[in-house]
């Protein structure tokens, strides 16, 4: 069986750390190259860490000659300070990478999104997330997986507050989250990087589009199918 390589873009957060932990992990990947923008602590035979200036991240399409492109890239608010800040990272690196990926003729791009993603919502996040998706689903990809998470748990390297609030609260109201609003429950940032893991393997063709339900169901199957093996 031929091993698959990897490009992850945006490996120091929190889906992104995850994602590189497992594909590290895994049997299915000979190499795997992260994007960064200092080089991380991570050492490990099958990594390639690769410091690049995204603002001329054209100028690294060598590296996008990999089966899978995995673009956890994203930013708050707080971080990027102003609107046309956010844009750029969530959106213009986000598609000038998967332009990339496009033209280098990947097999998979995969994205984590946000819940609640749309290009006409009056939420700025929710609408900028809604653009980029649009955006990939124009290209000519092979195979798109769209991640659309809740509300992350998991261990950040910084804290914050909002985000543990809500977290804690939506623990203690977990009995609320049935039915419909079962894809607002939180998810952690562990079960996304598993299902963009088990999706690029699934060599699925198309545009796929997951919500928080569909990722942790995806997760169970993958776990039954392992323990009957």
């Amino acid at each position: 069986m031929r091993q698959r390589t990897a490009l992850v873009i945006g490996a120091s957060g929190l889906v992104g750390g995850e994602l590189l932990q497992r594909l590290l992990r895994s049997e299915h990947y000979e190499q795997v190259t992260v994007f960064v923008r200092k080089q991380m602590a991570c050492k490990h035979e099958k990594l390639k860490q690769v410091v690049v200036d995204f603002d001329n991240i054209e100028q690294y399409e060598e590296y996008f000659h990999v089966d899978d492109v995995f673009s956890c890239l994203g930013t708050t608010m707080k971080k990027a300070k102003t609107k046309q800040q956010f844009i750029k990272v969530d959106y213009e690196y986000t598609l000038r990478a998967a332009k990339l990926a496009e033209k280098c003729h990947v097999k998979t791009f995969l994205f984590v999104s946000a819940i609640g993603a749309d290009p006409h919502s009056m939420f700025f996040y929710n609408r900028v997330k809604g653009e980029t998706e649009e955006a990939l689903q124009r290209l000519t990809i092979r195979s798109l997986h769209i991640f659309r998470p809740s509300l992350l748990t998991g261990e950040r390297q910084e804290f914050r507050l909002g985000e543990k609030t809500a977290e804690w609260l939506s623990h203690g109201f977990s009995f609320a989250f049935v039915g419909k609003w079962e894809k607002y429950k939180p998810i952690a940032a562990k079960q996304v990087a598993e299902a963009m893991y088990y999706a690029a393997l699934s060599e699925k063709q198309g545009v796929y589009i997951y919500e928080c339900s569909e990722m942790k169901g995806q997760c169970e199957q993958q776990r039954g199918l392992s323990h009957q093996q």
